[in-house]
């Protein structure tokens, strides 16, 4: 035992020997240095990644003599998590299948799951077999791998403006050229989109037709047409993500461009974490078989497998009956929050200095103030002494936008919460817009 904690040195023929060696260090005796400069260290690529993740941190600072509402984050209300439910669903998944579902799986995901998001996706008519689904851990691990298999440095990739603003420093890590094309009120500028296209072919176009992060635009039947036949007519891959497909509460929404896609141009995201919990880290890519099986290949290398034991566990919360239960519940609370939010836009808002669009479904509101902020003005230091955040625009350009946007999540908050935050919010307004 000492020898193996380095305090003895023994040879062979020879007596054992005490031998000094370095103290344990405890977290009191370390320096606080490293003798490697981290910084130095790191490549472009690591340094641009880190620069954008101290940008997208929440930079706000909590006012002591308010409580803070947040209406900037998307994450799920922990309170609605269906969480006794789906422990029961774990422990009878262990129970009856623990050998099994303990080791790495199959590499595309867990063949029963595959088989009921197949199912499930028929509802959205997405007609799909298990061989053209994979799972990932989430979709944001579903558009690294695209980005893997499809971009090269210097590839070009085209999007709209705004666009999901966690995907922007993955396509600046993998040093593509982003093209975006800008949002018009029925969703991205075809007009544009073709001109573009002419002179340039992207790796692929990435699109959320449904509840568009951060503008909450959903685009109609005959965008999605005519976006699906531009990107068959010059062979574009179409990467739409249905990131919130399921949370249409308010009437009827289109279905996805997937559900027309007869030649096979269009990988579509899907994800459990917007609609029940994103702790699992469970969402998946449906697309051509042998686009799957490409995206699989990256994915075996990179992380083997997702959870096994997740799956299963996901697998029995859909089949009881718990998913079907639960979305219903989403869009009850949901439809109220969201027109509690509405209400109150419209009460106590100054409706002479702001307007927004009113999403079909989903948890987002975009924000245009008509006298934008000065270029060094930061929004939620603005906001801060009235006890308010929202998620400034300038996260969702790639390249510097005005300053007068900002996205309002309804998320995490409940109704009184949200009319609070939206009070709060007005009187800011008046103050500084």
């Amino acid at each position: 035992e000492l020898w193996a904690m380095g305090y003895l040195e023994s040879n062979p023929g020879s007596y054992s020997r005490v031998r000094e060696r370095p103290d344990v260090v405890l977290q009191s005796g370390k320096s606080g240095i490293s003798a490697i400069d981290w910084h130095s260290q790191s490549t472009n690529r690591g340094k641009e990644i880190y620069k954008s993740y101290r940008f997208y941190q929440p930079e706000y600072k909590e006012d002591k003599f308010i409580k803070t509402i947040n209406l900037s984050r998307l994450d799920m209300d922990p309170s609605l998590f269906p969480v006794e439910d789906f422990r029961k669903c774990m422990n009878k998944a262990i129970k009856e299948n623990g050998s099994l579902i303990l080791g790495y799986g199959e590499r595309m995901g867990f063949l029963p799951l595959r088989y009921y998001i197949a199912k499930r996706l028929q509802v959205h008519g997405i007609s799909v077999t298990t061989d053209e689904i994979l799972i990932t851990n989430g979709s944001q691990n579903g558009i690294e791998l695209i980005l893997k298999v499809f971009t090269n440095p210097g590839s070009n990739v085209f999007l709209e403006s705004p666009t999901y603003a966690n995907l922007l420093p993955l396509l600046n890590y993998y040093q593509t050229k982003i093209t975006g094309i800008p949002m018009a009120s029925r969703g991205m500028n075809l007009g544009i989109l073709g001109r573009k296209l002419t002179t340039n072919k992207p790796a692929f176009l990435y699109t959320i037709p449904n509840f568009q992060n951060p503008t909450g635009i959903t685009t109609d039947q005959a965008h999605r047409e005519q976006l699906l036949s531009i990107c068959e007519k010059y062979n574009v891959p179409l990467v739409e993500d249905g990131f919130e497909e399921e949370m249409k509460y308010f009437g009827k929404v289109p279905m996805p461009i997937k559900s027309m896609d007869k030649n096979n141009v269009v990988i579509y995201l899907g994800t459990f974490s917007k609609v029940l919990f994103p702790g699992v880290r469970i969402g998946w890519i449906a697309a051509d078989k042998e686009c799957i099986q490409r995206l699989t290949a990256i994915k075996r290398f990179c992380d083997l497998t997702s959870s096994n034991v997740l799956q299963a566990a996901m697998y029995e919360f859909c089949i009881q009956g718990y998913y079907d239960y639960h979305i219903k519940k989403m869009h009850r609370i949901y439809r109220k929050r969201m027109q509690t939010a509405l209400k109150a836009m419209k009460q106590f808002l100054p409706l002479d200095k702001v307007s927004w669009n009113e999403p079909a479904g989903g948890y987002l509101i975009w924000v245009e103030m008509k006298n934008k902020l000065g270029i060094n003005d930061d929004l939620n230091d603005l906001l801060q002494h009235f006890g308010i955040i929202v998620s400034p625009g300038k996260y969702y350009f790639d390249k510097s936008a005005d300053n007068k946007y900002f996205r309002i999540s309804i998320a995490m908050l409940n109704e009184d919460e949200i009319e609070e935050g939206i009070i709060r919010l007005g009187k800011a307004l008046y103050t500084i817009a």
